[in-house]
């Protein structure tokens, strides 16, 4: 088939609303999966990260280190599509998901790209019936137990990944439309034609407001 336009979308605090990692951690600890330990600790990263400047890198690292490291992908895996599936029903945002439905609506080729872990975000791109995802990268043992982060899906290798479809696709740059929350995901949005600012945090508001962006 041949595309003539994508729309490629971030999911954190733009397709639905929230954290979908740190909610999915909330999730575990419920089911008995983690303990309440591990969301305290994982409240803390997170707050240094937004409030602090914790690098999203380090924030990864640090709560994979505490609660993920050792982990069976097959059990985490087993509570996803559930967890998903709850999430959307409470957490989407409406006005995103009418652009991504608009998008499919049109013909338009549909990209997830996300920093959120690939146990997650692959269920939510099968939810919300994208063509295509990508997302922070884990590796596994013999035993299917975690082990490390092979990559971390940021900004610059969102607008990498962005390149890599649009040649792969043939679809020119004037064609792609970005949606984002967040500046560190500048480098994506510059990647496209039509960068948009969904629930923008205040500098990418800023940013979007001096370059006259849509703002959702």
């Amino acid at each position: 088939m041949n595309w003539v336009r994508m729309s490629v979308f971030d999911l954190d605090r733009t397709l639905v609303f929230g954290n979908s990692s740190f909610a999915f951690c909330q999730y575990l600890i419920a089911r008995g999966v983690l303990s309440h330990r591990c969301m305290g600790y994982a409240a803390w990263c997170y707050v240094r990260h937004v409030y602090f400047g914790m690098p999203l890198k380090t924030l990864h690292e640090k709560v994979f280190e505490r609660l993920l490291r050792g982990k069976s992908i097959k059990l985490l895996e087993s509570h996803v599509a559930p967890f998903v599936e709850h999430y959307l029903s409470r957490h989407v945002n409406p006005s995103a998901l009418a652009c991504l439905r608009l998008a499919q609506h049109l013909g338009e080729y549909t990209l997830i790209l996300s920093n959120a872990p690939q146990f997650l975000v692959s269920h939510f791109a099968l939810a919300l019936n994208v063509h295509e995802w990508h997302s922070t990268q884990y590796a596994v043992d013999a035993q299917n137990n975690l082990t490390e982060i092979q990559s971390i899906l940021q900004g610059e290798e969102k607008a990498a990944r962005v390149h890599e479809v649009m040649q792969r696709l043939k679809i020119a740059k004037s064609a792609v439309t970005a949606y984002s929350d967040s500046y560190l995901d500048l480098p994506l949005l510059l990647a496209s034609g039509t960068p948009v600012a969904v629930n923008p945090d205040r500098k990418l508001r800023e940013f979007s407001q001096q370059q006259n962006w849509a703002l959702k």
